[in-house]
């Protein structure tokens, strides 16, 4: 064969490799290396499902926040109304009884608010009778338990009582474990309990 007839067989009969990279500037999958594409879709796969869990974690975490800083800020709220309410369920003066007992059914709810209203006559008499007056002081208050829609509140309250018989003060000192749930953009007690 002449010098002619060899690269005209050279060009006419392109190696396999050269036909592979042709088809693949065509964008149709070589005949050969089928290995790298399958391996590369298993990649895109795994991707894709790492981008799945991450988003997944991502909404979880933020949701799981958002739980804990409603939590976070009804456990504030309630502390902050149970150591004002401790202070008004346990002040008084016999002359504003009215105004008293108003204010405590105020911030009251359910069982407690049930109680209070039943006793209220008998106290008010009692109150009354004795020329009492009394006021509350939070000495410190915790959170026992808390949730979005429930807080229990524990309150150290001294009560400095006074009465016409009386020339010097009596000071009863409390722990009050008080239940609070939300009503209506505030929180009311509904259990209060001597501990």
């Amino acid at each position: 064969m002449s010098g002619a007839d060899e690269s005209t067989t050279v060009l006419a009969e392109p190696t396999k490799a050269a036909e592979a990279a042709v088809e693949v500037a065509k964008g149709e999958p070589a005949k050969t290396g089928r290995f790298p594409l399958r391996l590369s879709g298993l990649a895109a796969i795994a991707v894709a499902a790492v981008l799945v869990l991450a988003v997944a974690a991502a909404v979880t975490f933020g949701v799981l926040l958002q739980q804990r800083a409603a939590t976070d800020r009804a456990g504030a709220q309630a502390l902050a109304t149970a150591k004002a309410y401790a202070v008004t369920v346990t002040s008084y003066d016999y002359q504003n009884l009215d105004r008293n007992f108003a204010d405590v059914l105020d911030g009251a709810t359910g069982e407690f608010k049930d109680q209070y209203s039943g006793a209220s006559q008998t106290l008010r008499q009692l109150i009354a009778n004795a020329k009492a007056t009394a006021k509350g002081t939070v000495l410190g208050a915790g959170i026992e338990t808390e949730s979005a829609d429930q807080v229990q509140v524990v309150v150290f309250v001294d009560q400095s009582i006074s009465n016409a018989a009386t020339t010097q003060p009596r000071i009863d000192r409390n722990r009050v474990l008080m239940t609070l749930t939300p009503h209506d953009g505030r929180w009311l007690v509904g259990k209060l309990e001597l501990m």
